[in-house]
Protein backbone atom coordinates (compact mmCIF):
# COMPACT_ATOMS: atom_id res chain seq x y z
CA UNK A 1 0.00 0.00 0.00
CA UNK A 2 3.06 2.34 0.45
CA UNK A 3 4.25 1.48 -2.57
CA UNK A 4 1.01 2.58 -3.92
CA UNK A 5 1.07 5.90 -2.42
CA UNK A 6 4.39 6.69 -3.12
CA UNK A 7 3.27 6.30 -7.18
CA UNK A 8 0.19 8.21 -6.70
CA UNK A 9 2.09 10.78 -5.36
CA UNK A 10 4.89 10.90 -8.35
CA UNK A 11 2.16 10.99 -10.26
CA UNK A 12 0.83 14.24 -9.03
CA UNK A 13 3.97 16.24 -9.10
CA UNK A 14 4.91 18.27 -11.73
CA UNK A 15 6.70 17.12 -14.79
CA UNK A 16 10.37 19.14 -15.21
CA UNK A 17 11.51 20.25 -18.55
CA UNK A 18 13.93 18.96 -20.29
CA UNK A 19 16.69 21.58 -19.26
CA UNK A 20 16.03 20.84 -15.52
CA UNK A 21 13.08 23.50 -15.10
CA UNK A 22 9.65 23.37 -14.75
CA UNK A 23 7.59 23.89 -17.53
CA UNK A 24 5.60 26.69 -15.63
CA UNK A 25 8.59 28.69 -15.12
CA UNK A 26 9.07 29.23 -18.83
CA UNK A 27 5.18 30.37 -19.51
CA UNK A 28 5.23 32.53 -16.47
CA UNK A 29 8.37 33.90 -18.07
CA UNK A 30 6.86 34.76 -21.77
CA UNK A 31 4.16 35.67 -20.18
CA UNK A 32 5.83 38.58 -18.09
CA UNK A 33 7.41 39.42 -21.67
CA UNK A 34 4.78 40.36 -23.78
CA UNK A 35 2.97 42.41 -20.91
CA UNK A 36 2.73 45.96 -21.84
CA UNK A 37 4.77 48.44 -19.68
CA UNK A 38 2.70 51.21 -18.23
CA UNK A 39 3.76 55.04 -19.66
CA UNK A 40 3.88 57.41 -17.00
CA UNK A 41 0.57 59.27 -17.93
CA UNK A 42 -1.20 55.22 -17.19
CA UNK A 43 1.17 54.94 -13.91
CA UNK A 44 0.21 58.51 -12.59
CA UNK A 45 -3.66 57.84 -13.51
CA UNK A 46 -3.49 54.38 -11.54
CA UNK A 47 -2.17 56.31 -8.83
CA UNK A 48 -4.38 59.00 -8.95
CA UNK A 49 -7.62 56.39 -9.16
CA UNK A 50 -6.39 54.64 -6.19
CA UNK A 51 -6.05 57.60 -4.42
CA UNK A 52 -9.62 58.76 -5.10
CA UNK A 53 -10.65 55.31 -4.19
CA UNK A 54 -9.50 55.40 -0.71
CA UNK A 55 -10.54 59.08 -0.36
CA UNK A 56 -14.08 57.72 -1.36
CA UNK A 57 -14.05 55.08 0.75
CA UNK A 58 -13.35 57.03 3.71
CA UNK A 59 -15.92 59.70 2.86
CA UNK A 60 -18.52 56.77 2.36
CA UNK A 61 -17.79 55.62 5.91
CA UNK A 62 -17.88 59.15 7.11
CA UNK A 63 -21.09 59.49 5.51
CA UNK A 64 -22.85 56.13 6.73
CA UNK A 65 -21.41 57.48 10.44
CA UNK A 66 -22.93 60.84 10.48
CA UNK A 67 -26.24 59.19 9.01
CA UNK A 68 -26.38 56.96 11.87
CA UNK A 69 -25.31 59.83 14.83
CA UNK A 70 -27.57 62.08 13.17
CA UNK A 71 -30.73 59.58 13.30
CA UNK A 72 -29.61 58.34 16.89
CA UNK A 73 -29.67 61.99 18.04
CA UNK A 74 -32.29 63.37 16.93
CA UNK A 75 -34.32 60.24 17.57
CA UNK A 76 -33.44 59.32 20.89
CA UNK A 77 -31.95 61.98 22.30
CA UNK A 78 -33.73 65.47 20.97
CA UNK A 79 -37.31 63.88 20.56
CA UNK A 80 -36.84 61.79 23.54
CA UNK A 81 -38.12 58.20 22.02
CA UNK A 82 -37.57 54.83 23.50
CA UNK A 83 -36.06 51.66 21.44
CA UNK A 84 -39.08 50.30 21.64
CA UNK A 85 -39.11 45.73 20.14
CA UNK A 86 -41.64 46.72 17.95
CA UNK A 87 -40.11 49.69 16.17
CA UNK A 88 -36.65 47.78 15.56
CA UNK A 89 -38.12 46.88 12.19
CA UNK A 90 -38.08 50.30 10.88
CA UNK A 91 -34.75 51.64 12.71
CA UNK A 92 -33.16 48.50 10.90
CA UNK A 93 -34.73 49.97 7.52
CA UNK A 94 -33.14 53.17 7.87
CA UNK A 95 -29.67 51.77 8.99
CA UNK A 96 -30.01 49.82 5.63
CA UNK A 97 -30.94 53.02 3.62
CA UNK A 98 -28.03 54.74 5.31
CA UNK A 99 -25.47 52.09 4.56
CA UNK A 100 -27.01 52.16 0.79
CA UNK A 101 -26.20 55.86 0.32
CA UNK A 102 -22.92 55.17 1.74
CA UNK A 103 -22.65 52.63 -1.00
CA UNK A 104 -23.81 54.87 -3.48
CA UNK A 105 -21.26 57.59 -2.57
CA UNK A 106 -18.53 54.96 -2.81
CA UNK A 107 -19.80 54.03 -6.09
CA UNK A 108 -19.91 57.07 -7.59
CA UNK A 109 -16.21 58.06 -6.04
CA UNK A 110 -14.33 55.22 -7.49
CA UNK A 111 -13.17 56.71 -11.19
CA UNK A 112 -13.23 54.14 -13.58
CA UNK A 113 -13.62 56.29 -16.63
CA UNK A 114 -10.74 58.36 -15.25
CA UNK A 115 -8.15 57.28 -17.74
CA UNK A 116 -10.75 57.11 -20.79
CA UNK A 117 -12.00 60.82 -20.14
CA UNK A 118 -8.37 61.92 -19.90
CA UNK A 119 -7.45 60.19 -23.27
CA UNK A 120 -10.62 61.60 -25.14
CA UNK A 121 -9.49 65.00 -23.21
CA UNK A 122 -5.96 64.71 -24.89
CA UNK A 123 -7.17 63.72 -28.01
CA UNK A 124 -9.20 67.01 -27.92
CA UNK A 125 -6.51 69.20 -27.59
CA UNK A 126 -4.12 67.89 -29.34
CA UNK A 127 -6.98 67.64 -32.42
CA UNK A 128 -7.70 71.40 -31.11
CA UNK A 129 -4.49 72.62 -31.07
CA UNK A 130 -3.55 71.42 -34.66
CA UNK A 131 -6.48 72.85 -35.76
CA UNK A 132 -5.58 76.44 -34.21
CA UNK A 133 -2.09 75.69 -35.96
CA UNK A 134 -3.73 74.80 -39.25
CA UNK A 135 -5.26 78.34 -39.34
CA UNK A 136 -2.35 80.17 -38.04
CA UNK A 137 -0.33 79.29 -41.14
CA UNK A 138 -1.01 80.75 -44.46
CA UNK A 139 -1.72 78.86 -47.50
Amino acid sequence: AKQQDGAAAMEMQPLKSAEGGEGDDKDKKKSNMHKKEKSVLQGKLTKLAVQIGKAGLVMSAITVIILVLYFAIDTFVVNKKQWLPECTPVYVQYFVKFFIIGVTVLVVAVPEGLPLAVTISLAYSVKVRNITNNYGREM
